[in-house]
């Protein structure tokens, strides 16, 4: 078996850690593709944890990496409204990295004329409230372009469930009448805009994740080639009786460096 990537896109919890702990072969992986100069990226969906969250954790299990390394959805959506509607004015529902991410690429913050905004922009916001959801609402019949970060309707914590962006989002769909543009898994946009910021084509690029309807289908969505890994979500058997198949199956990242070395 031949592989030519050049560019890894790599999901975290399942693949390069479950919870608090490093999944075996994971570091060494990393490591390998520093030694090699593969282009890669963490990719991850959370619309509230900044970039330098994710590294702070990966620094606690023992992997040093740098935000060039990093991708959030948020992250994505923001790089991506701002190539698409460049300035523009932006209404936004989430959490200061939210904001600060969308003062960094240059665009505008609507706050009490929401109705002008060019885009809403959602992400998780634990003190969305009724204010929010009508301004939201308003701007969207006013023609704002909906834009949803993902569209995860819980999110763990802690041992715990609590409300996801996909909960707020929900809501303002439906008082609005317009379904938002997803960046997050399972959707394409957050693979299309890695490879933008990598400057990587489908053909080059391979998508390693833990999880079929999430990774492996926003891989096949956004065209690159596909690795799924058995340690996190899916088991041979939840494979088996899937109809969406990765191209290439392995154990670890462990595995699939024995493979592409």
């Amino acid at each position: 078996m031949t592989f030519a990537y050049t560019t890894y896109l790599i999901d975290l919890d399942g693949v390069v850690y479950r919870g608090e702990t490093l999944i075996p072969g994971a570091k060494e992986f990393i490591a390998w593709l520093d030694l090699t100069q593969k282009k890669y990226l963490f990719l991850t969906n959370n619309s509230f944890a900044s970039e330098n969250q994710v590294l702070q954790k990966l620094a606690r299990l023992g992997i040093q990496s740098n935000s060039s390394h990093v991708l959030g959805a948020a992250q994505a959506a923001v790089q991506n409204i701002a190539h698409r509607y460049p300035g523009a004015t932006v209404y936004i529902i989430g959490e200061e990295p939210l904001f600060d991410m969308a003062r960094t690429y240059d665009l505008k913050l609507a706050t009490s004329n929401a109705r002008h905004a060019d885009v809403v922009l959602v992400g998780l916001d634990r003190t969305f409230n009724y204010e929010k959801l009508t301004s939201a609402v308003q701007a969207i019949m006013a023609g704002a372009t909906f834009i949803a970060v993902n569209r995860d309707a819980l999110l763990p914590i802690a041992g715990d469930l609590i409300p996801g962006c996909g909960t707020m989002v929900a809501a303002i769909a439906a008082g609005s009448g317009v379904q938002p543009e997803i960046v997050g898994k399972p959707e394409p946009t957050l693979l299309q805009e890695a490879m933008l910021r990598l400057g990587s084509t489908t053909e080059e690029t391979v998508m390693i994740g833990d999880v079929l309807e999430a990774d492996i289908q926003a891989g096949l969505a956004a065209g690159v080639h596909t690795m799924l890994v058995l340690s996190g979500k899916e088991t041979r058997a939840s494979l088996a009786k899937s109809t969406m198949q990765p191209e290439h199956v392995f154990a670890d990242l462990s595995d699939v460096q024995r493979h592409v070395q």
